[in-house]
């Protein structure tokens, strides 16, 4: 069936394959437009290439918007009538990109009064950059839990400008693990509120339930280090990193299920990566940096679970470059094995770099190897089915919430053209216009 035929199916059911390919042989050409509804839409793209984040692409289509959701898509012009147009010829409308890994804690939080003047003044203007970077999704992989569920809240509600926030809390890590005796070993205030120090099972579960109880959307532990005292792993030269041990790394994420929350584990050795998959988890951050890729156990395992594999390439591109060829050669092997790979970039609030950093982790996934689609498919269905939202969003379909970008060029032909976004639509609305 041809592409455009797919459209006529989900708009008729079967009778719509049936008029479809029978319509080449017996009706005219002016049967097959759809005929305009007794309301107006909301918003009518028109003679717009789709990239709908399958692999699919339909030429000079037209994209009919009622409230927050996709309402129809066609595959030609239409006799419908909106309150808003856009034409879109030229152009390419794809879904609205999701970062999956992404910290709102700036630089110099030292107390709750730093981080609550942030929050309500400085982070207007970094959510707004990830917006009109074309970033309607984020998700929040390590933050304090009840500011940043006020602040999704206000997004909620419309008293905050910014992509829709998804959020883990504070990261779970051993005592004195990552990150808590390393970033914040000199900031106790924000050592006790940004990571979750662990010492036994019990205190996994009650972690895990009490974050739960505030409402956030997954849980993120930290697997990375030695929880052998005679074997001491080095984070940097002079600093020893413990981690905790297996069997509280197995209650969180048992208990996580529990509550029917999904989680990820920040990993960098292979075999931390293996044994967190082994145990359940839901995807890796970071997932292996510290050597090449050789042997074929990693990739078969998380697609046997069905996990997600979420590089953050313009991390070590920022601040760790020698071993930024290591993680693009490892991407460039999993994404081979058919690894459902996602954006995410580890970025922090950083004068007006987070969604610059955002498109640029798609551009580096270009250069590791990984050809344009794979690349927007990891920014949008991928992205979403690691959230455990695919039902809502990461792809242009019917039904869908109308999170779309509208961008000049083919991002198919040049990754880079994602950096001439022209309009972005969250929920149905324009919310940038650059045009």
């Amino acid at each position: 069936m041809h592409y455009s035929d797919y459209f006529f199916f989900r708009m008729n059911g079967f009778g719509g394959i049936l008029t479809v390919s029978l319509a080449g042989l017996f009706l005219p050409a002016p049967l097959l437009v759809a005929q305009a509804p007794s309301e107006p839409v909301d918003l009518l793209i028109t003679r717009a290439r789709v990239i709908d984040g399958t692999g699919g692409v339909l030429e000079g289509a037209t994209l009919a918007i009622s409230g927050e959701r996709i309402e129809t898509i066609h595959p030609g012009p239409t006799q419908l009538q909106a309150t808003l147009t856009i034409d879109a010829e030229g152009k390419t409308v794809l879904p609205g990109l999701i970062n999956a890994h992404v910290h709102l804690r700036p630089p110099g939080v030292v107390n709750e009064q730093t981080l609550t003047d942030f929050l309500v003044d400085g982070l207007t203007a970094d959510l707004y950059d990830y917006l009109s970077h074309g970033v309607t999704t984020i998700k929040s992989a390590g933050d304090p839990a009840a500011l940043l569920i006020q602040a999704r809240r206000r997004l909620e509600q419309g008293e905050l400008h910014g992509p829709r926030l998804f959020l883990t809390g504070p990261p779970l890590t051993g005592v004195d693990g990552h990150p808590a005796a390393t970033l914040f070993k000199d900031n106790t205030w924000l050592r006790t509120r940004h990571t979750i120090e662990l010492a036994s099972e019990q205190e996994a579960r009650k972690a895990v339930g009490r974050l739960a109880a505030l409402g956030v959307d997954a849980i993120k532990l930290v697997y990375q280090g030695s929880s052998d005292e005679a074997a001491p792993y080095l984070f940097r030269p002079g600093v020893p990193l413990p981690k905790m041990s297996h069997l509280i790394m197995q209650a969180i994420i048992d208990e996580s299920h529990r509550h029917q929350l999904l989680v990820t584990a920040h990993t960098n050795d292979l075999g931390d990566a293996l044994a967190v998959l082994e145990a359940g988890c839901d995807g890796l951050e970071h997932g292996v940096s510290r050597a090449r890729l050789r042997g074929t156990e990693l990739g078969p395992l998380l697609k046997q679970h069905e996990a997600s594999y979420v590089p953050t390439l313009s991390l070590y591109a920022r601040r760790r470059p020698e071993v930024l060829e290591t993680a693009m050669g490892n991407l460039k092997w999993l994404a081979d094995q058919g690894v459902r790979i996602v954006v995410g970039t580890d970025g922090i609030p950083s004068a007006g770099a987070s969604g610059p950093d955002t498109l640029r982790e798609l551009e580096l996934m270009v250069e590791a190897g990984m050809d344009p689609d794979q690349v927007i498919q990891a920014a949008t269905r991928n992205a979403a089915r690691h959230l455990g939202k695919l039902e809502e969003m990461g792809t242009v379909e019917e039904g869908k919430l109308a999170d779309l970008i509208i961008v000049d060029g083919d991002p198919l032909a040049d990754i880079a053209q994602l950096q001439a976004i022209e309009v972005v639509i969250k929920g149905g609305k324009v919310v940038v216009d650059h045009r």
